[in-house]
């Protein structure tokens, strides 16, 4: 079914193989199958609801050349931020967790101020911040093009009261800020689906 939902058979099917370990896959001996049933999966469903095979957006590329030692240098430094910026959410993370500990939000009797505490600074961040809502498939387009906010098609209202449009680099820096914070309140708040399903 993971397989259907992300519209790529092998993510999916082993996405559903490592989703419920903390260290990645472990059930090897299913990998077969699971790619298999996955892939039998995404072409019934694509038959049945008329779609064709493949993505569901367009993102023009240019031509790529070829590689070079300083095109690897710059891979690389690419990847040191995005371990940095990994880093700092757990950090961040971190912190938020021990506030709701100190709040006595952890507790078993707590749930529903849980949530709403957590609801209340994600909310807060999608009025500000109207990109920061949903992710998903449709929204893709939109965010990797870094079209108008108006072209957003499952949010309201589109632009919110500070009218935010992701039209420049530090905007974009802003914007994945804010939905990194969306992120880390959303998994505090003890809403299912962890890092990954808030992300979208």
């Amino acid at each position: 079914a993971l397989a259907a939902f992300f519209g790529v058979p092998l993510g999916g099917s082993l996405f559903a193989l490592e989703i419920n370990n903390r260290f990645g896959i472990e059930y090897y001996e299913h990998v077969m199958e699971a790619i298999f049933s996955g892939t039998v999966c995404l072409c019934v469903f694509r038959g049945l609801a008329g779609l064709d095979l493949g993505a569901i957006w367009t993102v023009e590329s240019g031509e790529l050349g070829p590689s070079s030692p300083g095109l690897v240098g710059v891979g690389a430094a690419v990847g040191l931020c995005g371990a940095a910026t990994a880093w700092i959410f757990a950090l961040f993370h971190k912190r938020v967790m021990a506030a709701f500990r100190y709040a006595g939000l952890l507790e078993d009797g707590k749930f529903v101020a849980r949530a709403l505490a957590g609801a209340t600074v994600v909310l807060t961040i999608g009025v500000l911040f109207p990109r920061t809502m949903f992710w998903g498939e449709m929204e893709f387009q939109t965010i990797a093009t870094a079209a108008p906010s108006s072209a957003l098609p499952h949010v309201w209202p589109k632009t919110g009261p500070i009218d935010f449009e992701m039209d420049t680099l530090g905007r974009a820096f802003l914007l994945g800020t804010a939905k990194m914070i969306a992120i880390s309140f959303t998994v505090a708040a003890g809403y299912r689906g962890g890092v990954f399903f808030s992300f979208f």
